[in-house]
């Protein structure tokens, strides 16, 4: 071999070895690199899981299962309703208030966005009287208000209050919208009423809850003035004066409760921003499903600046005179909020739920909180579902695939919902449930829940849970049933 054909395979073997040796050391750095990443994310797992097991869950319910991916990786976007279907829905089951009417012997119902342009003194009247306070008026059951026992003359006091003998002989409705989240009462009183002294979550006199930026219509005022007697979408009560804003007319009241263009609130609650300069509505907390509207692009600056990486919004305030006033505001788009609608896929409106997990249950809308069917109310208002307030309805409307099941064996019941898609509901009487799927042979749930009592416990004690909580169906009411046993309606559209 020639002196230089030497040299140039002495270089290329150089060159190589280096090249050999420089591969081998960017490998062992990347697998350096895979290793500690996979050990990061072994710590984060097992920090998650440390962090998990410190939160507690009711019996048959694994830490794991508090996490919604865990449930959202096994149903996937499996569509529940497509944006047209739930328009369909809506025109089929507009919000009504239904009533006996004496003079037509028949049960009659008014549609809140399509009430008639004045309503019979009666039909007021009936409605006043439908409260289903009459075990408390009369005393058959005990009455504890604000924790003290009362009696004949308080409830006198109360019906006094409601003026009843000013109703006129046709009430034309006014339209105003809810400018702040408040209670509605079945009297024109903010007490506390209970059979029990030691009650403190379940307040009989709430109704439901009135949220911001919706629309009621107007139908009586209290004797002093303080109160408004109202029609708010399937049901009536008595909600503070101070918290509703008058419109002009329908007109008006529809472009704010039923804007064209609008944001929803996604998360839990939302707080609208302070300004630098003074508005109504900086500081106000609005709950999941709130409807804002979004307002024209203004050519001046609102708040005092640009709002780059901003919503406009017109939002609804109360005037000092009662009227409905309105003003813009920037709602930043890192806001938990969403134009339009959301699409109501399973893995959706798991997420949307789980928002609520370990929150203290409401009874009613109070404690600015929801019970089992102001849960499903909210989760649901977020893909353009507008429900009912009582429980049994929600489970039994057929447009949702309100399905009966309470004749059914607890093992026919299994073999369905491995069938049903997650995301739809499941009722029981008195409890209204949101379905996640199956784990094993057990369906497991969430719910806004107030009391249950574990499995196999046939002593009857009960856990005062009064929270948001993921469980399967082996718990036990009080006639020492499962909740699998006291399903009666699921919603299954294909069944």
């Amino acid at each position: 071999m020639k002196k230089r054909d030497f040299v140039w395979l002495s270089a290329f073997i150089v060159i190589g070895v280096l090249a050999f040796c420089l591969g081998m050391q960017v490998q062992k750095q990347r697998a350096g690199r895979e290793e500690t990443e996979r050990r990061r994310l072994l710590l984060a797992e097992k920090e998650k899981g440390s962090a998990m097991q410190e939160v507690s869950a009711v019996p048959g319910t694994s830490a794991e299962m508090l996490d919604a991916e865990y449930w959202q990786e096994r149903c996937g976007e499996v569509l529940l309703f497509s944006a047209e279907e739930v328009d369909e829905y809506r025109r089929n089951n507009p919000l009504s208030v239904l009533y006996f009417d004496e003079f037509e012997g028949r049960d009659l119902r008014l549609f809140t966005y399509d009430l008639p342009e004045s309503i019979p003194r009666k039909t007021v009247e009936t409605l006043l009287d439908s409260m289903g306070m009459e075990e408390w008026i009369d005393g058959s059951k005990k009455s504890f208000v604000n924790g003290r026992a009362v009696g004949e003359s308080y409830w006198t006091s109360l019906l006094e209050l409601c003026a009843e003998n000013k109703i006129m002989e046709r009430v034309e409705p006014k339209y105003a919208i809810c400018v702040k989240r408040d209670m509605a009462m079945a009297f024109p009183a903010d007490d506390f009423l209970a059979e029990s002294e030691d009650e403190i979550f379940c307040n009989q006199m709430v109704v439901a809850e009135a949220m911001p930026f919706t629309g009621v219509a107007v139908l009586h005022e209290s004797r002093d003035g303080e109160w408004c007697f109202v029609l708010d979408g399937s049901y009536c009560g008595w909600v503070r004066k101070e918290s509703l804003a008058v419109c002009r007319d329908k007109e008006e009241w529809l472009s704010i409760c039923q804007p064209e263009r609008f944001l929803v609130v996604t998360g839990c609650e939302i707080i609208l921003d302070e300004t630098a300069l003074d508005t109504h509505t900086a500081g106000m907390m609005l709950p999941m499903g709130t409807k804002i509207k979004l307002a024209e692009q203004a050519d001046e600056r609102v708040d005092g600046r640009e709002g780059f990486g901003c919503y406009l919004a017109e939002l609804p305030f109360r005037r000092e005179d009662g009227s409905l006033g309105t003003e813009k505001a920037w709602i930043p788009v890192s806001k938990a909020v969403h134009e339009g609608y959301l699409p109501m896929t399973a893995d959706a409106v798991i997420g949307q739920a789980f928002l609520f997990q370990g929150k203290i249950y409401g009874w009613g809308g109070s404690l600015s909180s929801n019970d089992c069917s102001g849960f499903v109310r909210q989760v649901y208002s977020c893909f353009g579902l507008e429900l009912p307030r009582n429980s049994a309805a929600i489970a039994k409307i057929y447009d949702l695939g309100g399905r009966e099941c309470k004749y059914m064996t607890a093992g026919k019941k299994k073999e369905i919902l491995r069938a049903v898609p997650a995301g739809t509901l499941l009722f029981m009487d008195g409890h209204l449930m949101i379905y996640l799927g199956m784990e094993g042979e057990e369906p497991y749930v969430i719910s806004s829940c107030a009391t249950f009592i574990e499995p196999g416990d046939r002593t009857g004690s009960i856990q005062e849970a009064y929270g948001v909580f993921v469980s399967n169906l082996e718990l036990l009411r009080k006639n020492g049933d499962t909740w699998l046993e006291s399903l009666k309606y699921f919603q299954w559209r294909e069944y």
